[in-house]
Protein backbone atom coordinates (compact mmCIF):
# COMPACT_ATOMS: atom_id res chain seq x y z
CA UNK A 1 0.00 0.00 0.00
CA UNK A 2 1.31 3.43 -0.94
CA UNK A 3 0.04 5.97 1.55
CA UNK A 4 1.82 9.28 1.96
CA UNK A 5 1.28 11.51 4.96
CA UNK A 6 1.75 15.20 4.17
CA UNK A 7 1.80 17.79 6.91
CA UNK A 8 0.04 21.03 5.99
CA UNK A 9 2.03 24.14 5.14
CA UNK A 10 2.61 26.88 7.72
CA UNK A 11 -0.61 28.40 9.06
CA UNK A 12 -1.13 31.86 10.49
CA UNK A 13 -1.43 30.15 13.89
CA UNK A 14 1.95 28.40 13.41
CA UNK A 15 3.53 31.74 12.48
CA UNK A 16 2.09 33.51 15.55
CA UNK A 17 2.31 30.79 18.22
CA UNK A 18 5.11 30.73 20.80
CA UNK A 19 5.31 28.22 23.67
CA UNK A 20 5.91 30.91 26.28
CA UNK A 21 3.10 33.21 25.09
CA UNK A 22 -0.71 33.02 25.34
CA UNK A 23 -2.65 31.24 22.60
CA UNK A 24 -2.99 33.77 19.72
CA UNK A 25 -6.68 32.81 19.34
CA UNK A 26 -6.63 32.25 15.58
CA UNK A 27 -9.44 29.73 15.09
CA UNK A 28 -9.21 27.28 12.16
CA UNK A 29 -6.15 29.17 10.97
CA UNK A 30 -5.62 29.63 7.24
CA UNK A 31 -2.22 29.36 5.61
CA UNK A 32 0.27 32.18 6.02
CA UNK A 33 1.94 33.69 2.96
CA UNK A 34 4.96 31.51 3.71
CA UNK A 35 2.66 28.49 3.95
CA UNK A 36 1.19 29.19 0.53
CA UNK A 37 4.70 29.38 -0.91
CA UNK A 38 5.68 26.12 0.87
CA UNK A 39 2.72 24.26 -0.65
CA UNK A 40 3.44 25.54 -4.14
CA UNK A 41 7.12 24.61 -3.76
CA UNK A 42 6.18 21.05 -2.68
CA UNK A 43 4.17 20.41 -5.88
CA UNK A 44 7.18 18.94 -7.70
CA UNK A 45 7.79 16.45 -4.90
CA UNK A 46 4.18 15.20 -4.80
CA UNK A 47 4.11 15.00 -8.61
CA UNK A 48 6.68 12.18 -8.38
CA UNK A 49 4.49 9.97 -6.15
CA UNK A 50 2.04 8.46 -8.70
CA UNK A 51 -0.97 9.35 -6.56
CA UNK A 52 -4.57 8.55 -7.44
CA UNK A 53 -6.45 10.05 -4.46
CA UNK A 54 -6.20 12.64 -1.72
CA UNK A 55 -7.72 12.46 1.74
CA UNK A 56 -7.72 15.72 3.63
CA UNK A 57 -8.50 16.92 7.14
CA UNK A 58 -11.41 19.40 7.30
CA UNK A 59 -9.28 22.13 8.88
CA UNK A 60 -8.74 25.15 6.62
CA UNK A 61 -4.94 24.90 6.55
CA UNK A 62 -5.07 21.33 5.20
CA UNK A 63 -7.80 22.14 2.68
CA UNK A 64 -5.73 25.06 1.39
CA UNK A 65 -2.55 22.97 1.34
CA UNK A 66 -4.25 20.19 -0.61
CA UNK A 67 -5.70 22.63 -3.15
CA UNK A 68 -2.31 24.27 -3.67
CA UNK A 69 -0.43 20.95 -3.87
CA UNK A 70 -2.78 19.14 -6.23
CA UNK A 71 -4.62 22.01 -7.97
CA UNK A 72 -7.80 19.88 -7.95
CA UNK A 73 -6.15 17.36 -10.30
CA UNK A 74 -7.04 14.32 -8.14
CA UNK A 75 -10.21 13.10 -6.42
CA UNK A 76 -10.23 14.57 -2.91
CA UNK A 77 -12.24 13.35 0.11
CA UNK A 78 -12.58 15.03 3.48
CA UNK A 79 -12.05 12.71 6.45
CA UNK A 80 -12.29 14.02 10.04
CA UNK A 81 -10.29 11.05 11.38
CA UNK A 82 -7.11 12.76 10.09
CA UNK A 83 -7.78 16.09 11.83
CA UNK A 84 -5.35 17.59 14.32
CA UNK A 85 -5.43 16.91 18.04
CA UNK A 86 -7.27 19.87 19.50
CA UNK A 87 -4.72 21.63 21.70
CA UNK A 88 -5.06 25.30 20.67
CA UNK A 89 -7.49 27.71 19.04
CA UNK A 90 -6.06 26.91 15.62
CA UNK A 91 -7.34 23.34 15.97
CA UNK A 92 -10.99 24.32 16.48
CA UNK A 93 -12.81 23.65 13.23
CA UNK A 94 -15.38 25.42 11.10
CA UNK A 95 -19.00 24.25 10.84
CA UNK A 96 -19.73 21.93 7.88
CA UNK A 97 -22.17 24.30 6.14
CA UNK A 98 -19.55 27.08 6.15
CA UNK A 99 -16.88 24.71 4.84
CA UNK A 100 -19.29 23.64 2.08
CA UNK A 101 -19.76 27.29 1.04
CA UNK A 102 -16.02 27.94 1.06
CA UNK A 103 -15.00 24.65 -0.57
CA UNK A 104 -17.84 23.93 -3.01
CA UNK A 105 -15.87 21.26 -4.86
CA UNK A 106 -15.75 19.06 -1.74
CA UNK A 107 -18.39 17.14 0.23
CA UNK A 108 -18.90 18.01 3.91
CA UNK A 109 -22.40 16.59 4.51
CA UNK A 110 -20.98 13.52 6.27
CA UNK A 111 -19.34 15.61 9.01
CA UNK A 112 -20.84 15.87 12.48
CA UNK A 113 -21.37 19.36 13.86
CA UNK A 114 -18.99 19.81 15.54
CA UNK A 115 -16.63 17.34 13.84
CA UNK A 116 -13.65 18.42 16.00
CA UNK A 117 -13.08 17.34 19.61
CA UNK A 118 -15.76 18.88 21.80
CA UNK A 119 -14.99 17.83 25.36
CA UNK A 120 -15.02 19.81 28.58
CA UNK A 121 -14.15 23.44 27.83
CA UNK A 122 -10.96 25.05 29.13
CA UNK A 123 -10.59 28.68 30.25
CA UNK A 124 -10.35 29.75 26.58
CA UNK A 125 -13.67 28.16 25.65
CA UNK A 126 -12.66 24.99 23.82
CA UNK A 127 -11.94 21.40 24.87
CA UNK A 128 -8.39 20.08 24.74
CA UNK A 129 -8.29 16.59 23.22
CA UNK A 130 -6.51 13.97 25.33
CA UNK A 131 -3.64 12.11 23.66
CA UNK A 132 -5.51 8.81 24.10
CA UNK A 133 -8.33 10.19 21.93
CA UNK A 134 -5.88 11.09 19.16
CA UNK A 135 -4.26 7.65 19.41
CA UNK A 136 -7.66 5.95 19.06
CA UNK A 137 -8.48 8.06 15.99
CA UNK A 138 -5.13 7.20 14.42
CA UNK A 139 -5.76 3.49 15.06
CA UNK A 140 -9.25 3.80 13.55
CA UNK A 141 -7.77 5.48 10.48
CA UNK A 142 -5.19 2.71 9.98
CA UNK A 143 -7.88 0.04 10.34
CA UNK A 144 -10.08 1.87 7.84
CA UNK A 145 -7.13 2.25 5.42
CA UNK A 146 -6.51 -1.50 5.60
CA UNK A 147 -10.20 -2.33 5.21
CA UNK A 148 -10.65 -0.22 2.07
CA UNK A 149 -7.16 -1.17 0.84
CA UNK A 150 -6.16 2.44 0.54
CA UNK A 151 -3.41 2.80 -2.04
CA UNK A 152 -1.67 5.52 -4.06
CA UNK A 153 -3.16 8.09 -1.71
CA UNK A 154 -1.91 11.29 -0.11
CA UNK A 155 -3.23 12.14 3.35
CA UNK A 156 -2.99 15.90 3.94
CA UNK A 157 -3.03 16.11 7.70
CA UNK A 158 -1.31 17.51 10.79
CA UNK A 159 1.86 17.21 12.84
CA UNK A 160 0.45 15.49 15.93
CA UNK A 161 -1.57 13.03 13.83
CA UNK A 162 1.55 12.11 11.85
CA UNK A 163 3.66 11.88 15.02
CA UNK A 164 1.24 9.37 16.56
CA UNK A 165 1.42 7.21 13.43
CA UNK A 166 5.16 7.45 12.76
CA UNK A 167 6.95 8.77 15.88
CA UNK A 168 8.21 11.62 13.67
CA UNK A 169 7.28 15.26 14.22
CA UNK A 170 7.22 16.49 10.60
CA UNK A 171 8.05 19.89 9.20
CA UNK A 172 5.52 21.87 7.18
CA UNK A 173 4.81 20.12 3.86
CA UNK A 174 7.05 17.18 4.79
CA UNK A 175 5.99 13.93 3.12
CA UNK A 176 6.31 10.58 4.92
CA UNK A 177 5.41 7.18 3.54
CA UNK A 178 3.13 5.23 5.88
CA UNK A 179 3.60 1.47 6.00
CA UNK A 180 0.35 -0.24 7.07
Amino acid sequence: MSIYLIRHAQSEFNAAYQDDMPDPMIFDAPLSELGQAQAIEARSEVAELSLKNVIVSPLTRTLQTADLLFERSLPMRVNPLVREQLCHSGDVGTRPEILARNWGHLEFGHLDDPWWYDGEKNHLGFGVEPLVSLEKRAEAFVEWAKQVQLNSTAIVTHGNFIRVLTDIQPDNCQILKLEV
